[in-house]
Formats: structure tokens, sequence, C-alpha cells
């Protein structure tokens, strides 16, 4: 990356310069290489609560350079925004928004006030463009058929207009097996009087509409996926950037800071969805996570805690980031320092922090951009996974220009600046979490002990025969598909075709005769769940594995050998055909299938693929060294 020119843009960006920082940006267009160009959009993309010019500049660049996915190992979403209101300003937001995440979305709007009659049209455009996501935005005026204009609200009222959205909601989903995202209402954009009263069984307007939110989570919760548009307005600015003037010109429910917000939660959501969320923070500390420096000001001359104002603010930020790791968000440190000063996480009790917080610590004078690449050894995913915190400019190009697929935040003078930055960009906001999410803090803590007992036995050998692994093997269930549809989606550097499968193809290769089975890894420190998978399609006396990917947290425990083992085994006397398609990520496993002893074969449709053969009859197999229990699930 040309540090010259990502040091003006930055310089600029974070001195709230932002026309100049996008001027540098489009002039520079045809010189800067698309990963540096990708990086400085990103950010002005992840900037909450821009100028409406200044999104637009941001999309017009964008759009000239042809609306390419922002982050590597993108993928393709179709999406149908279907609502009683003029959403066609958001469509072009949500395209920009979730190209900064890496999912090249082309969005349609329905016909303006023609939900009930769209869905029940199986010739409409929601179901002729056999959309991937259908977003379900259902405005106040929309509920008000429902409740009626008085202002107190019948509580069969509220019954109806959720039954209503789960008709809607079940008729759709039986016409196809997209994804379902539905939008709460927010409010009205005027107050009405007594909105919490009750009276005689009927109540006002806003315990109306708590009541009917609350109901369709429950009522749709398995079905569709809710997205809390109260959140959005919230953060844009609360009713006053709902539906006022836009609504009388255009019938459009919000107003442009409004739009903005909402069309960043949507795709905050659809990230969600395609898994491609960030996964990790990885924070500086001194004057980002409290004021001061250690090595100057002590374990206990830094500014933190509740007794002041700022210290105050620094608490509530390590409060964040501390209930970020519930959710299956990993905390990572990285400090230019000696690696002593660790000891102020447990020296200073007024830290919200402490050690066990952090899933990984690299401490050290070298660069930030080598430490964010241990980080990224030690939780098993790429940088693209991640947001990086700091308060000097100077560490954030140079991590940037080694890691452009990651995500940058300055930290701010004030902390509540930085707390604000990370919380409105919606970078960890998630509309569902599967096991593996939840579980992840704990299974880095497992990786962590397993660094540990290593360095004691001589030889890696040794280790892995003590530790017990077991591997238990299942076929695609309701219990594992969730998660088997996320490692589809996440996989980057153990896939063999990074085929991006949905969960209506893995369906459909099932139907078809073929097989996805999914490997699930324990051992003695503990459970690392579902870690991978292999689809095999059968073509005549040949098994062809058709996808085959491994999570990088177990690696060099030979899982990959016994995953063949049992593929070998389960395919006896079956020729058995490997392809391999390389991406710039995957390069580990270019020689996965010579290694094993297949044999390349020539030719085949895609010319970017090497298809490798194991013919019984003619090649010798390799013994399969692994130190595996393998047990059918």
């Amino acid at each position: 990356m040309r540090l010259a020119v990502l040091s003006e843009f930055l310089e600029a960006f974070h001195g709230y310069d932002t026309a100049h920082a996008l001027k540098v940006l489009n002039g520079n267009l045809s010189g800067a290489g698309i990963d540096e160009t990708a990086a400085m959009l990103r950010m002005a993309i992840h900037r909450p609560l821009q100028p409406m010019m200044t999104v637009f500049q941001t999309l017009n660049i964008w759009k000239k350079l042809g609306k390419p996915s922002l982050k590597p190992f993108d993928v393709h979403c179709r999406l149908v925004l279907l609502s009683d209101a003029n959403v066609d300003g958001l469509v072009p937001l949500v395209e920009l928004f979730c190209a900064a995440y890496g999912i090249t979305v082309r969005a349609s709007p329905t016909d303006f006030d023609s939900v009930e009659q769209t869905v029940l049209d199986p010739d409409s455009i929601l179901y002729a463009a056999h959309p991937d996501i259908t977003v379900l935005l259902l405005s106040d005026r929309w509920l008000q058929r429902h409740f009626g204009s008085a202002s107190l609200i019948d509580a069969d009222a509220v019954e109806s207009a959720v039954e209503c959205v789960d008709k809607l909601v079940d008729t759709i989903r039986s016409g196809w097996e997209g994804e379902m995202l539905v939008g709460t209402i927010p409010g009205r954009p005027h107050s009405p009087p007594a909105g919490l009263v009750t009276f005689n069984g009927a109540m006002g307007w806003d315990l109306a509409l708590l009541r009917f939110n609350l109901g369709i989570a429950e009522s749709l919760a398995g079905r569709a996926r809710l997205v809390n548009l109260g959140v959005a307005v919230t953060i844009a600015g609360g009713a006053a950037v709902l539906g006022r003037d836009n609504f009388l010109r255009a019938r459009a429910p919000l107003e442009p800071p409004g739009t903005q917000a909402v069309a960043r939660e949507i795709a905050s959501a659809i990230a969600s969805v395609y898994g491609k969320t960030h996964r990790a923070l990885v924070t500086d500390w001194d004057n980002t996570l409290w004021g001061g420096e250690v090595a100057e000001a002590g374990s206990h001359g830094l500014v933190c805690g509740q007794e002041t104002p700022e210290g105050l603010g620094y608490y509530l930020l390590q409060e964040y980031l501390k209930n970020l790791r519930p959710l299956g968000i990993l905390l990572a440190g990285v400090s230019r320092n000696d690696p002593g000063v660790a000891r102020v996480l447990e020296d200073n009790t007024e830290l919200v922090l402490s050690a066990d917080d952090f899933a990984s610590l690299r401490i050290g004078f070298g660069p930030k951009s080598d430490a964010v690449e241990q980080v990224s050894k030690d939780l098993g995913f790429g940088p693209e996974f991640m947001v990086f915190v700091d308060d000097d400019l100077f560490e954030i190009a140079e991590v940037m220009s080694a890691h452009p697929a990651i995500d940058v935040v300055k930290a701010g003078v004030d902390p509540l600046a930085t707390l604000s930055s990370l919380s409105e960009a919606r970078f960890f906001n998630a509309v569902f979490l599967s096991e593996d999410d939840v579980e992840r803090g704990g299974r880095v803590e497992s990786l962590q002990k397993q660094r540990k007992t290593s360095s004691t036995f001589s030889n890696i050998d040794d280790f892995l025969r003590r530790i017990d692994i077991h591997v238990c093997v299942a076929h695609l269930n309701e219990k594992n598909v969730t998660r088997v549809e996320q490692m589809f989606q996440k996989t980057n550097q153990f896939n063999l075709t990074t085929r991006r499968h949905r969960l209506k193809d893995l369906r459909d290769i099932v139907e078809r005769g073929g097989k996805v089975l999914v490997f699930s890894y324990e051992d003695s420190f503990g459970s690392q769940g579902i870690v991978a998978s292999v689809v095999l399609v059968h073509e005549s006396e040949t098994w062809h594995i058709e996808s085959l990917l491994m999570s990088c947290r177990v690696l060099n425990r030979t899982v990959e050998q016994a995953v063949m083992d049992y593929v070998f085994r389960n395919c006896p006397g079956k020729k058995i055909v490997g392809e391999y398609r390389p991406t710039n990520k995957n390069a580990m496993v270019r020689d996965f299938y010579e290694n094993l002893g297949f044999t390349r074969e020539t030719g085949g449709d895609d010319e970017d693929s090497t298809f490798w053969v194991f013919d019984p009859k003619t090649c010798q197999p390799v013994e399969m060294k692994h130190f595996v229990v393998l047990l059918d699930g």
C-alpha cells in the first residue's frame, strides 16, 4: 500500500476534513491498488452519522470503481426489499454498506404500498427475483391499519397485527427457501399522547407498539431474523429522523439520517446471515483502553476507574469490550511495550478488563502489523474478520498497509468517542448466534492451554497421542446445519474449492444422492465443536469431493488425515476425484491431494481448477498417519 496516499487520507479523515479525504481517494483511484482503495473506502463507509452529501460522494467513488466488493472472498446476494412505504432510497446504501463487509448485493424494492398483493401474487418480483434474502419493512402507517387512529389500542388489534405478519412470513417462506429479515417498527415521527397508559384492556400507542415488536420477535423465532430498527433510529437522532417531510413528499418512512442508519443496520444484519461480521477486536492499550502510559505512570497511575469523568469513560469502554466475549467476539491486545507491563491487568483493580478477557496478547517493540499477524495465528482466522483500534495514526497506517482487509478505528482523546465509533458503526451486530459463536471464547482458552502443555513434550507426535483426540462424524442434520452453512461462508485457508454453499445448496446435494459429512472435534482440553465438512457427489462409479474445508484452529493435529481416512474407508473400491480451486488464501492446501497419493488429471470444465484422481486399481494409498479416534455420530 502506498503510505503517502494512505497517510494523507488518514490525516484528513481523522481531522474531520472528510471532503479532502475523499478528494485524495478519488484522485488516486488510477494509481492506487484495489486493496488500499478498498481499505480507505471501508473507513469512509463505516464511519456513522456522516452528512448525506459525504455518503453520496463515497457512493459515487464506489460506483466509479464498478461497485466492487471491498473485502476478500466476497459472496453474492440477491435481495428484495418488501415494504408498504417508499424505500427506494435504501437500495443504493444497503448495496454500498454490504460491499464493506464483502457482500456483493443486488437489491430490488417492490412496488410502493403493495405488501399483501406482492406476497400473494406468485408472479410478483418477490418470487421472480429468486432472492437469497427478503427484507420485510413495515411502517407505522401499515400498523395503523390494524390499530386504527384512536389514542387507545385494543389488545386484540395488537394480536391481529402480529398474526398478519406471521402469515405474511409463512406465505413468503412457502414460496422459496431463502433467508428472511423482518424489521421492527421503530415508532412514530410525532409522539402520541398518553402512549403507555392502559384502560379497560386497551393501551396507548407506544405500549401497543412495544407489544407488537415483542410479539413478532416471539412469533417469528426460527423462521425469520429480526432487525432492530429502533436502535438505528436512536443512533441517527430519534423521532426527528422518522419520515416527516419525506413522508409528505415521497411517502418515505425516514429522513436522510434515518435512511443512512437503517441501511447500515440492514447491511450488518445481512453480514451476520452470511458470517461476514467481525469476530475479534484487536486493541492498543495506552491512551486507548486507559489514559496515560503504563510504562511511565505505573500500574496505579493510569486514568481509569469510576472516580473521575474521564476515568469513567474508560471504564464504560472496557465494560463494552468485556461484554463482547459472551457473543463469541474475541479480544486481543497489542501494545508497543515491554512484555512485563502485562501485570497491569492484575495489579490495577480499577480496570474492568483482566488478563483472562484477552484471547491473545502480543506485547513487544516490533511492528504492530507483525503483532496482528501473530494474533491471527492465535485465533485461527484472518485479519479480515478483525477490527483494530489505536490512538496513533502511524500505527493505524502501518497495520493497514500490511493488512488491508482489516477494519480500523482511531481511538479518540475522549474514550466515549471511541466507544461511540465502535458501537455506532455496528461492527459487532448480529441477528442470530450459533453455538460455535457462543463457544468460541472457551475454545480459545483451550488452545492457550494446549500451547503451554505442548511445550513440555519432546515432539508433536507424543503430544498428540496424549491429548486423546476424538472426531465424531455425522451427516447433515437440523442440529448441525447452521454451523455447517456458516463454515462454508467463512472458511478460506483450508478450503479446497471455496464454494459458498447455502443451506438450500447443501440440501439439494443430499436429495440428489450426495453426502454432506460433518466432523466435530474434542480432546482432553475440551470441545472445538464442528471443525470440518466434506461434500461428496456420486457420479457412476466415482465419488467426487465437491468441497472439503476445515477450520484452521485444528491445524497440525492430523485431523485432515483422519477426515480423508474416513472418506477412503466409506468409498471402498471406488474411484475418488478431488478438486482444487486456487485462491489467494488457500495456497496451504495446493498439494493436499498429491500428498495423499492422488494423480493429477488433465483437462476439466474449469480452467482454474486442477483435478486429482485416486483409482484403487492403479494408485498406491499413502499411509494415513493420524492420532484421531473416529466415531460415527
